[in-house]
This record gives structure tokens, C-alpha cells and sequence, in this order.
């Protein structure tokens, strides 16, 4: 059977909606050529439009928090952010740290024409309208809209400033194209179906943006430590002594999560590949409180076109230093920093957010769940990444502290003169993609992977079922509309499961 007969026999399958199967050339002593399916579920691109549906998913779910969330001071509403360790809400005081820290990193940026995409209940344009020239604001859900909209016309210099629309994060319907300096999107794009969607968004964005603009994206998932914020949150409901029900129980967990996880190489990939995009700054998080929002999340920032104002330095290459090699403490840290010339970077400085999961984690897959216990809250020889922003503050240095490409219990930091314009923070760590993730799909589409190895089975010969089984958002087209298979060989494809 050839490959377009195997595809039409996929397409049979009640899960699937698209099929295309290729022949790639191999050596002899590979076997001789390799067939790859490449399949869209239904769902996931076709007539059932997955991503719509997801997406309207997340806008009944806000919509019905919007509507019915206390009442509270505008800007200070922190209904639905509910810690995963224990399903309470989290701290309203570290609340609020997050809330002005992501203010202040928005701040830096100089905004004047802002466009913040899922502007929520207002907990940042509460902070900024007032002191731009315009503040235009999107969300998903017409509650949040119509709430913030109450709150914006009992101040008339407010109402002056605020624009308020409906609409979702990828429609630029209505937004005037190349005018906004800031674009916003915080805290959001965990709720994006998968990677195409962001990628989809952030194109929209550039487009918004004069030359010279920023797109700030905040509070992104960090694709390489979900195991490690699982497996605490099953550690500390104690219900489980025995490790493999500890790892059962992370795994079983994380396996349904139904939010985006997105690596940092993702945007250094994003931005070798979209010309518009000059800078790509990858950050840790800022403040002093250790939660789920420090641990596992990070701050973004896109440059558009050329930066407005003064030169700026590419810190990649500049002058480094290791933690627990070149210096050990603190101390010798502050003379270095001090006395050298800046750009100045240290690297494998261990992360005092993540130590205790991170240990945990390990001693629970070595088998000792009592260490694991004790290591999730005890002393570790780490670095607090707030203490080492006061450090910089007393030298008399800017400082960037961006996560380390090498392990995600590490992070890097850049000292600066207070001055100096820097770009090249975060060093890729160059992983292939894809970058993204969102683990439930995945768990699904390695479901239907196992399912349509099987049904072939079934029906074809052994030697005539595909080696590979990938499965897609979507099968890549030429402007013809035929299939491009060259976009499938470079694994420029929105894959969500497995081989």
C-alpha cells in the first residue's frame, strides 16, 4: 500500500480528520526508506475547531469569576489566584508584591500608548492609565470588560484616556496597527491553547506596535519545572508515604493540566525567525515572597524594530564568572561587582526558590520520601535572587537576573552600570522544539498515538504501518494549498504528541 492509501485508510479512523503520510529516504542498514503519519485529530484544526473551543472554554470559566467575585477597591481584586499547593488563595499581601513588581517592570519600559491584551479586572490598568496618554485594554470575557468599564467611568480623566474592548487575544480587529509603544499581556498566556496560538498572538501584537515599541509578556509557565511544583503539592497533602504513589500521584496531576507550559528558547527561536523582533529578554521573576509565581514563572520582553534612544549593549558574551568556582559567597560577589567594569556576568548562582522542590523531587524518584519531606522546607546553600538585586542597588549597579539555560535551578545574573541599555540577558540554551506544551493534550494525543498504532495494526501489514506517528494542530500548506513537506522535514510543524 502507498503512502496516500495509508492516509485516506487513517482518515477512517473516528479520531481523525486529516491525515498525510511521507516516505523519507534511509541507508540500508537503517532499514531503506521510513514512513511517517502526520495526523490531525478531530478537534484540533478541522471542522470542530479545538482551539476555538478552547479558548471559549477559558471565557465561560472567567466569565462566571468576573461576575461573581466580591466586591473589592478597583485594582485590588484578586479573586481566582489560588495557590496549588493547598487550593487557597494566595497571600493578598504577596498579591499585591506581584502586582507592583510587574508594575514597576512596566514601568521601565516608558509606556505612553498602551494596549494590555486580557486586561482582567484591571489589577494593572489600575496602576498605569492614569499616567499615559491612552490606555486601550482587551479581554476575552464581556464581564471583565463591563466590570473594569464601571470602575473607568466614574473618573472622568480616567474615561478620557481608556479604551475598553471585547474581543480574544489574536484578533486585532479594531486596534490601530503600528500605534501603541507597550503592548501588555500578563498572566494570560498559560490560558492560550497551545504554541501556535501564542506565536499567533505575538505576530498580532508586533503588528500593533510603532518601531521602537516592547511587548511585555509576564508570568509565563516555565516548561522545565511542572515535575517539580507536582510533586510538592503531592508530598505536601501527606496522603502518600510510599514514593511511587508520590510519583503516581505528581504525575497523574500534572498530566491534566490544561494550561500552556512555554521553555525560554521558545522566544529566541521566536525572534530568529520574525524579523521585527530586535531584543528578547527572558527574566525571573522580581520580589521577595516565594510562591508558585516566583518558582515557576517569568517575565518576557520583545523589542520591535529599533530601540528608541541611546545605544544598546549585548551582554551574551560579556565578561563572566561562576558561583561555587570563580567566587563562593556573597561577599567576594560584592567585590567583583564593585571593583570590575561592567557588563559583568555570573552564572550557576543555585535558585533559593526552587532548592527545596527541586530536592524534593530528586529524593522522591530515589525512592525516600521521608528526605523528600524534609528537604521540601529545609536550609539549602542557595542564593535569594532578591538579595542579590539589593547587592547590585548597594554598588551602585543595575541588575538582570534571567534563568539559566544549563538547569532550571540555576539562574544568571548581568551587573550593569545604572545607565547602561543591555540586551542578550537570557543565553539560549538551544533545545529543540517544540518549545511548548500544554500536558493534557499531550497526554491525549500519546493516547491516540498508541490507539491508531494498534488500529493499523489491525488492517496493514507490520512492515507497511508508519515507524512515526506525529500528530499535529494542523497539516502545513503551501500557498497552493498542497502539502509542504519541506516545512514537516524542518519541524516547522505546531506538533502536540509523539512519535
Amino acid at each position: 500500500m502507498d503512502p496516500e492509501e495509508i492516509g485516506n485508510l487513517l482518515v477512517q479512523h473516528e479520531r481523525v480528520a486529516q491525515a498525510l503520510v511521507t516516505t523519507e529516504p534511509g541507508s540500508p542498514t537503517d532499514g531503506g526508506p521510513r514512513r511517517t503519519a502526520y495526523v490531525v485529530p478531530r478537534g484540533a484544526g478541522g471542522e470542530e475547531h479545538g482551539q476555538d473551543k478552547r479558548v471559549d472554554e477559558w471565557q465561560q470559566i472567567y466569565d462566571r469569576l468576573y461576575t461573581n467575585s466580591p466586591t473589592s477597591a478597583f485594582g485590588d481584586n484578586f479573586a481566582g489566584w489560588v495557590s496549588s499547593y493547598d487550593r487557597r488563595p494566595i497571600d493578598p499581601e504577596q498579591m499585591r508584591l506581584w502586582r507592583s513588581t510587574t508594575v514597576e517592570r512596566i514601568r521601565a519600559l516608558r509606556p505612553r500608548r498602551v494596549l494590555e491584551i486580557g486586561v482582567g479586572n484591571g489589577l494593572l490598568l489600575s496602576q498605569l492609565a492614569a499616567e499615559c496618554e491612552s490606555y486601550w485594554g482587551t479581554d476575552l470575557s464581556p464581564a471583565a470588560v463591563e466590570d473594569v468599564s464601571r470602575h473607568v467611568e466614574r473618573d472622568p480623566a480616567l474615561a478620557k484616556r481608556v479604551v475598553l474592548r471585547s474581543q480574544a487575544a489574536d484578533s486585532t480587529e479594531g486596534l490601530p496597527a503600528e500605534h501603541f509603544d507597550t503592548v501588555v499581556v500578563n498572566s494570560v498566556v498559560q490560558l492560550f491553547p497551545d504554541g501556535a496560538y501564542l506565536t499567533e498572538v505575538i505576530r498580532g501584537a508586533l503588528g500593533l506596535l510603532a518601531p521602537g515599541g516592547s511587548l511585555f509578556l509576564g508570568d509565563i509557565r516555565d516548561r522545565r519545572t511542572p515535575e517539580y511544583l507536582h510533586t510538592a503539592v503531592a508530598l505536601r497533602r501527606g496522603t502518600a508515604t510510599d514514593a511511587n504513589a508520590v510519583l503516581r500521584s505528581a504525575r497523574k496531576s500534572l498530566s491534566r493540566e490544561e494550561e500552556l507550559f512555554v521553555h525560554p528558547d521558545y522566544f529566541l527561536a521566536l525572534k530568529d525567525s520574525e524579523p521585527e523582533i530586535t531584543t528578547a529578554e527572558v527574566w525571573l521573576k522580581r520580589g521577595d515572597y516565594h510562591n508558585e509565581l516566583s518558582r515557576h514563572r517569568y517575565d518576557v520582553v520583545l523589542g520591535k524594530g529599533p530601540e528608541p534612544g541611546g545605544e544598546t549593549t549585548d551582554v551574551t558574551d560579556c565578561p563572566t564568572v561562576r558561583w561555587g568556582e570563580d567566587l563562593t559567597d556573597t561577599a567576594e560577589l560584592r567585590r567583583r561587582v564593585r571593583t570590575e567594569t561592567p557588563p559583568l556576568r555570573v552564572t550557576g548562582l543555585p535558585n533559593a526558590r526552587l532548592a527545596g522542590e527541586a530536592a524534593a523531587w530528586r529524593a522522591v524518584t530515589e525512592g525516600d520520601v521521608a528526605r523528600a519531606t524534609r528537604l521540601l522546607d529545609g536550609s539549602h546553600p542557595t542564593v535569594d535572587p532578591h538579595t542579590i538585586e539589593g547587592l547590585a542597588t548597594e554598588c551602585g549597579r543595575r541588575v538582570r537576573l534571567a534563568p539559566s539555560p544549563e538547569d532550571p535551578e540555576l539562574f544568571e545574573a548581568v551587573f550593569t552600570a545604572p545607565d547602561q541599555k543591555t540586551t542578550g540577558t537570557y543565553r539560549t540554551a538551544h533545545t529543540s522544539p517544540p518549545h511548548t506544551e500544554v500536558p493534557a493534550v499531550t497526554r491525549r494525543n500519546e493516547a491516540l498515538v498508541q490507539r491508531l498504532r494498534s488500529w493499523l495494526g489491525e488492517r496493514l501489514p507490520e512492515h507497511e504501518v508508519p515507524e512515526g506517528i506525529t500528530v499535529l494542530e494542523a497539516i502545513p500548506l503551501r500557498a497552493d494549498g498542497s502539502p509542504d513537506h519541506s516545512a514537516l522535514n524542518r519541524g516547522l510543524t505546531s506538533s502536540r504528541g509523539a512519535r
